[in-house]
C-alpha cells in the first residue's frame, strides 16, 4: 500500500526507461519489481559492460551499482556523461562505498543510494532525476526563446514618425489585442513587439520569440504547440510549445507570412480559444498569453489571392502597426547612429566613438535597403577598424552602395502604382546584381524566397 501511494503521489508516468545495473541478482530482482510496480519500464544488466550496451537516448535515468565486473559504476557514470551528458544516473553503493560514492557525485552523478534500497526513497530519487531534467531542457528553451535582455521602453528617433510610433505603442500595450506589425526587413519590428510586452501588464511575464521563417517547415508546429513522447522520430519525451512557455506573457510570431498554410487552421483556432494540444496529445491546455506578429509581406494582397488565410490574417490585425524604412526618416539617422555607437561603446567596455567630417553626409545619402539593421551592422564593422575611436567615410566602406541624395530630384515615380514602383525597383536591382537573385533580396531587404514570389506576381522575367 505504501508502495502504491508512492506512486500516485510522485506522478510517475513512464516518460522514459530505467536502465538498472547491479551485479547481485537478489537486488536486480528486487529493484525491477519495485519499478515495474510503480510504473516504469526497466532495462537490467548484470554488469557494467552490458549496461554500456543497452543505455540509448531512450533511458531516462540509468542507475549503475558502484562495484560491478568489468566495468565499474564509475566508469559506467564517465562513460554515460560522455555519450549522454544530460543522462541523470544514480549510484548504489554498499554502507562501506560512501568516499567513493561522494567521488561519484563529483563526477557526475545525480545522487547516491545506499543498500539495502528503501523503495520510496528510490522512486522519489529517481523523481527528483526526471523532474531535473524537465527544468533544465524548459531553461534552455526559454533562454534560446527570450535570449535577449530587457530593452528601452523609449521609440529612438527624433522624427513625427517617431513621436507618433511611440504614442501608438504605449497605448497597445496598455490592451490585450492581438497586434500585427507590418513592414521592411530591419525595420525595428521585433524592437517595437518587445517595448509594447515591457510596458504592458504582462510585463513581469515571459517574452516568446518563434521566427516562422527560420524554423524548418516540418519542425514549426512541434516549436509552436510541442509534444508527447513518441509522437515522431526524435520526440523521446513530452515537451512543452512556445504557447505553453509563453503562458502569463507574450508569444511574439516574426514573419508571420512564412507560416505554412496547412498550420494556419491550427493557428486560428489558437488565437481563437488560446488552447492548444500537444503532437500526439490528446489533452487540451488553455493559456493566457498576448499574440504580436509581424511580417514583411503584405497579408491582406496574400489573404485575396489565397496565399494566406483570410480569416486568419483578420484574428492577427486587430490592431495594426506599419513600420516606416529608414530611407524615408532619415532625420532619425543623427539619433539612430549616437544611439547604435554608444551601446556598441558600452558592450566593448570603450570610449564613445565619434564620426569625422563627412561621415554622416554618407549615412543620411546611403538608401539603407536593409533599413536599421544595415545601419548596425555598418557601425559595427566600422568601429571596428576605425583609428582612436574617430570614424570616417572609408571606415562606412559605402561608396560604392546605392547612393541616393537626400535632397535628390524626383526619380520620375510620381503617378505610378505602388505595384508598378515595385516592380521598376526588382527589375533595377537585379539589373545592379547581375542577375543574382540572392544579392538583389539582401539588397532590397527581403528574403530570397520573397523576390521569386515578387517576380511571378510583378511578371518579371528571370534575367538568367
Amino acid at each position: 500500500m505504501k508502495l502504491e501511494r508512492q506512486r500516485k503521489e510522485t506522478g510517475t508516468n513512464g516518460k522514459g526507461d530505467v536502465l538498472l545495473a547491479d551485479d547481485d541478482p537478489v537486488t536486480l530482482k528486487l529493484v525491477d519489481h519495485h519499478l515495474k510496480h510503480a510504473g516504469f519500464t526497466t532495462r537490467l544488466a548484470a554488469d557494467g559492460e552490458e549496461a554500456l550496451a543497452r543505455l540509448d537516448h531512450d533511458v531516462a535515468v540509468a542507475i549503475f551499482d558502484l562495484q560491478m565486473p568489468k566495468i565499474g559504476g564509475i566508469d559506467c557514470l564517465r562513460h554515460a556523461r560522455e555519450r549522454f551528458p544530460d543522462l541523470p544516473v544514480l549510484i548504489i553503493s554498499q554502507a562501506g562505498e560512501i568516499k567513493d560514492a561522494v567521488e561519484a557525485i563529483k563526477q557526475g552523478a545525480f545522487e547516491f543510494i545506499s543498500k539495502p534500497i528503501d523503495p520510496d526513497e528510490l522512486l522519489a530519487r529517481i523523481k527528483q532525476a526526471e523532474r531535473s531534467v524537465e527544468l533544465a531542457a524548459e531553461n534552455r528553451q526559454l533562454r534560446q526563446a527570450v535570449g535577449t535582455p530587457s530593452i528601452s521602453a523609449e521609440i529612438v528617433g527624433t522624427s513625427s514618425f517617431a513621436t507618433w510610433l511611440s504614442d501608438r505603442a504605449r497605448k497597445m500595450a496598455t490592451l490585450d489585442s492581438t497586434v500585427l506589425i507590418t513592414g521592411e526587413s530591419g525595420t525595428g519590428k521585433t524592437t517595437v513587439a518587445r517595448m509594447i510586452h515591457h510596458l504592458g501588464p504582462r510585463r513581469s511575464g515571459p517574452f516568446i520569440a518563434v521566427s516562422c521563417a527560420a524554423l524548418p517547415r516540418d519542425l514549426i508546429e512541434a516549436e509552436l504547440f510541442g509534444h508527447v513522447k513518441g509522437a515522431f522520430t526524435g520526440a523521446l519525451s513530452d515537451r512543452p510549445g512556445r504557447a505553453e512557455m509563453a503562458d502569463g506573457g507574450t508569444l511574439f510570431l516574426d514573419e508571420i507570412g512564412d507560416l505554412p498554410l496547412e498550420l494556419q487552421p491550427k493557428l486560428l483556432t489558437f488565437l481563437q480559444d488560446r488552447t492548444v494540444q500537444r503532437i500526439g496529445g490528446t489533452t487540451t491546455r488553455t493559456v493566457d498569453v498576448r499574440v504580436i506578429a509581424a511580417t514583411h509581406q503584405d497579408l491582406e494582397s496574400r489573404s485575396t489571392r489565397g496565399e494566406f488565410r483570410q480569416d486568419l490574417f483578420f484574428r492577427l490585425a486587430v490592431l495594426t502597426l506599419p513600420m516606416m524604412p529608414l530611407r524615408e526618416r532619415p532625420e532619425d539617422i543623427p539619433t539612430f547612429v549616437e544611439h547604435i555607437l554608444s551601446r556598441i561603446a558600452s558592450k566593448r567596455g570603450e570610449k564613445s566613438y565619434q564620426l569625422a567630417e563627412g561621415a554622416i553626409d554618407q549615412l543620411l545619402a546611403h538608401s539603407w535597403p536593409g533599413n536599421i539593421r544595415e545601419l548596425e551592422n555598418v557601425l559595427e564593422r566600422a568601429s571596428a577598424f576605425c583609428e582612436e575611436g574617430k570614424i570616417t567615410p572609408a571606415d562606412l566602406g559605402l561608396f560604392h552602395s546605392q547612393m541616393v541624395p537626400v535632397n535628390a530630384p524626383s526619380s520620375g515615380l510620381a503617378g505610378l502604382t505602388l505595384a508598378e514602383i515595385e516592380r521598376r525597383a526588382i527589375i533595377e536591382t537585379l539589373a545592379a546584381c547581375n542577375g543574382n537573385k540572392k544579392a538583389a533580396a539582401r539588397s532590397l531587404g527581403i528574403d530570397e524566397k520573397s523576390i521569386y514570389n515578387k517576380m511571378k506576381r510583378l511578371d518579371i522575367n528571370d534575367p538568367k
